[in-house]
């Protein structure tokens, strides 16, 4: 309990740091994407690659890794059959309400905290794995069965073209993820008793482990810019300064922010007029009530399902700890990603990730105090 404590204090103390530095304007807001695209390009790949290449496989694939994704799958599809059975909820919006009470923040999150909290972070592969290779495809396949029931007069090709991507693209962009391809050469690296040492006279593992070193502070500085960003007197400062930038015949134009968003394969904009309508037509009752057992069960019940899982095969004390902190892990951001690109369930997949980050801390602790 107390080296987990210490573990969130130095966790908290480093974010607070990213927050300080963009809340007295140290750097400017929205230097976070920059960092967060530092280490899923760069960094986190190359500690992904050392990690797994290093790694006991025999331990990573062990008990606790079963016990681990187990809860995880289960705890994604028993969130289907509560959203779509239990609240009656569309098939595309329960498969994002299920994904956003399943789908961990393996990346940005479950690296670091696994370094910090338990000192390796080779537990965060399979979970990386499965969710990239298994629930991200089955929930592309399912959204898009949805979208395509709920718009039959659309052609399949729907999107592509100038200004959107193929259906192909978006089934395979999980194969194109830098992370995948880090844990996958890793893996080949390990399995075929491969030397990196001895390669190039040491220098390709050296700029792997300079770039690995990197990835666990610099997304927690991240993390903490992205919090002092979003606070209210950061927004409106950056209103401001966009305002203002603007010269006159452009004040009705875009803000730059969105003017420079990279293309997506997000669905083409809409040529109708932009009107304000609740989301889904859902009333405010049924949204609170799916957010709230949304969060509810990533914080509570899928830990607890790793908890059951793993005393059932065994595990006790510190070995329980490792996937019952991979399963409380808070909803992923790529889970906002597919409801904006499917259109749907979009502000459940925005306050869940919030709300399951500000929950995992007390979670953790309740976690090591029962277990540690």
């Amino acid at each position: 309990m107390a080296e987990v404590l210490a573990g969130l204090t130095v966790f908290g103390a480093v974010i607070a740091v990213g927050w300080v530095l963009v809340r007295f304007d140290a750097v400017p807001a929205g230097s976070d994407t920059v960092l967060t695209r530092v280490c899923f390009y760069a960094a986190t790949p190359a500690l992904l690659v050392t990690t797994v290449a290093q790694a006991d496989l025999a331990a990573v694939l062990s008990r606790q890794t079963i016990v681990g994704l187990s809860a995880e799958v289960i705890g994604v599809l028993t969130a289907f059959a509560l959203h779509y059975w239990g609240l009656r909820r569309p098939l595309a919006e329960a498969t994002i309400g299920a994904l956003a009470a399943g789908y961990v923040n393996a990346a940005n999150l479950g690296i670091p905290v696994l370094i910090v909290l338990l000192g390796d972070a080779a537990a965060i592969a399979p979970v990386l794995m499965l969710q990239l290779l298994v629930l991200s495809p089955v929930a592309f396949a399912v959204l898009d069965w949805a979208e395509a029931r709920r718009l039959p007069q659309e052609p399949e090709d729907a999107g592509a073209g100038a200004g959107g991507c193929s259906r192909l693209r978006v089934w395979i962009a999980p194969l194109r993820n830098p992370l995948l391809i880090g844990v996958l050469v890793g893996l080949l690296v390990n399995l075929a008793g491969w030397d990196m040492g001895a390669w190039l006279g040491g220098l390709v593992t050296g700029a792997l482990d300079a770039l690995g070193s990197l990835a666990a502070t610099v997304m927690m500085i991240s993390l903490g810019m992205s919090l002092a960003a979003s606070s209210p007197r950061v927004r409106r400062r950056l209103t401001i300064a966009q305002v203002t930038r603007l010269r006159p015949g452009e004040r009705t134009s875009a803000p730059a922010s969105v003017a420079a968003a990279p293309a997506t394969c997000a669905a083409p904009a809409p040529t109708a007029p932009a009107v304000t309508v609740p989301e889904d037509d859902e009333d405010r009752g049924e949204r609170g009530a799916a957010l709230w057992l949304t969060v509810a069960w990533k914080l509570l019940v899928v830990p607890a399902l790793a908890v059951a899982i793993g005393l059932a095969l065994g595990l006790r004390g510190h070995g329980l700890l490792v996937p019952v902190t991979t399963a409380a892990l808070p909803s992923a951001q790529n889970v906002f990603m597919y409801a904006t690109r499917y259109s749907t369930a979009k502000s459940l997949a925005r306050d869940c990730v919030l709300l399951t980050t500000a929950g995992f801390v007390p979670v953790e602790l309740l976690a090591a105090a029962l277990l540690g």
